[in-house]
């Protein structure tokens, strides 16, 4: 009997020790385990925190402009403000451009637009704009035709008239049909007349060949605050001619903004108006201009039309001229609109 208690003793006591160092490593897993989850609630939670402040300093949306004569900030989602300057990206300089051509005789309105891209935002610091001839005109002689540029085509004209201080102002005795009209009965019998254009200083203009004048709105579909829609005249979108005009303030597109220019010409291109014309022109006759109203524009263009004029028997009969014009005018051009300015480049995933 001594033997067994002696037994049972010790098993029960290495049970209860066992017990002890069990429930001992038990309880350090279970604070190791707890340690463990601890650290990596904290590593997220940082995480979040320096992934909100990221957003927060890349975030971009309109929220008006406050300062003045300062680039106008953005809003991010905490309700501060952040300003042009500060979001980040790579600074590209950047031409925002539309081509708008204008046909003969168009009198309408004539759009083109651009979208901001996702690569970043776009920066507007100057609006430009510029007008390109196109001028063209095809001759019908003798049952041949052939088709000629003006001596406009392809070059830059002003897009507006402001700066015509010197308009209408021609050495008349350079021009072969006012020296016609001036020694009319010194011009010998039979023949055809000079094949020039009647330049009075009343009718033809150098300076007003494929120039242009119009008003331009811009439209910006964005999700931002609504632009003034306003048609502002183009001797208002420059600061001389063709210079460039510096905005107002920094002008932010952001990504995916959809801008619409819109042109509205204040009179087709080298219009016939205003034309002297009729008895005026050849006294006892009823023509209408040299022979034809629009001919009276064509100098500055170098057109003329071959055979306008036959010159009768005597001196003091004035000359016969053909029915029809055969040569078809088409004064045509090309508005080039838009900003100068800069793209901010992000990586992909940045907010704008």
């Amino acid at each position: 009997m001594t033997y067994q208690y002696d037994i049972n003793g010790i098993v029960q006591s290495l049970r209860t020790e066992f017990d002890q160092k069990l429930n001992q490593q038990a309880a350090g897993l279970r604070r190791h385990n707890q340690d463990l989850v601890a650290n990596a609630e904290r590593k997220l939670s940082d995480g979040v925190k320096d992934l909100a402040t990221i957003a927060r300093s890349i975030h971009s949306s309109h929220a008006g402009v406050t300062g003045l004569g300062d680039a106008p900030p953005v809003q991010d989602p905490s309700g501060g403000y952040l300003r042009i300057e500060d979001i980040p990206g790579r600074r590209v300089p950047y031409d925002m451009l539309v081509d708008i051509p204008i046909g003969p005789d168009v009198t309408t309105l004539r759009e083109a637009s651009f979208t901001i891209t996702q690569e970043g935002p776009f920066v507007a610091v100057k609006r430009v704009m510029a007008f390109q001839s196109s001028l063209e005109f095809q001759v019908t002689y003798n049952q041949q035709i052939a088709r000629y540029v003006g001596r406009s085509y392809g070059r830059y004209r002003p897009i507006h008239s402001a700066g015509d201080l010197l308009d209408s102002q021609h050495n008349a005795m350079a021009d072969a049909a006012l020296w016609y009209l001036s020694h009319m009965n010194i011009i010998p019998n039979g023949g055809h007349l000079p094949d020039g254009v009647l330049a009075l200083p009343s009718s033809a203009s150098s300076f007003r060949t494929m120039e242009f004048d119009g008003r331009v709105t811009v439209l910006n579909e964005g999700s931002g605050f609504p632009r003034q829609r306003i048609d502002v005249p183009t001797t208002m979108w420059t600061t001389d001619q063709v210079s460039p005009q510096d905005l107002g303030a920094l002008d932010f597109f952001e990504r995916g903004e959809v801008v619409t220019l819109q042109v509205l010409p204040n009179h087709s291109n080298n219009p016939a108006a205003g034309n002297v014309d009729g008895s005026v022109v050849f006294p006892n006759v009823t023509t209408n201009g040299y022979p034809f109203l629009e001919g009276q524009f064509d100098p500055h263009e170098g057109i003329a039309t071959p055979g306008a004029l036959t010159n009768q028997a005597n001196d003091t009969t004035p000359p016969t001229s053909i029915t029809d014009d055969i040569v078809a005018r088409l004064p045509q051009g090309i508005v080039t609109i838009g900003y100068i300015g800069y793209r901010i480049i992000q990586a992909p995933g940045y907010g704008a």
